[in-house]
């Protein structure tokens, strides 16, 4: 049981630890959604399957975002922040506009090329 709740505080901590660089740029959200204008325009011609996996990774995040932003009202500003669940589910949206962002770079870059 003790290693349940250690893996668990584990996980909680590496969550915390993960959306720590999002936290601290502004406007972190938006620098995501420019991405996939960028990342969907450079994929139009080449990429059609990438293309469809960027489009759903960009609603599944704001699915995510949107269910965090309920799930923030629902249980309120200062017990959102010690909140597992509140953790885990900013963390899953952190990592959708991280692999945004990252495929945006990669298709500049081989664009570039």
């Amino acid at each position: 049981m003790f290693s349940w709740i250690n893996q668990n505080r584990f996980v909680y901590i590496l969550s915390n630890l993960f959306v720590l660089p999002a936290t601290f740029i502004p406007f972190f959200d938006f620098i995501s959604n420019i991405s996939f204008i960028v990342a969907f325009i450079l994929l139009i011609n080449t990429n059609l399957l990438l293309l469809l996996g960027l489009c759903v990774v960009f609603t599944i995040k704001n699915n995510s975002n949107y269910r965090f932003n309920l799930l923030l009202r629902l249980k309120g500003e200062e017990i959102s922040k010690s909140d597992y669940e509140c953790v885990y589910l900013y963390a899953w949206c952190t990592l959708l506009r991280y692999s945004i962002i990252i495929l945006a770079a990669n298709q500049i870059f081989l664009f570039f090329e």
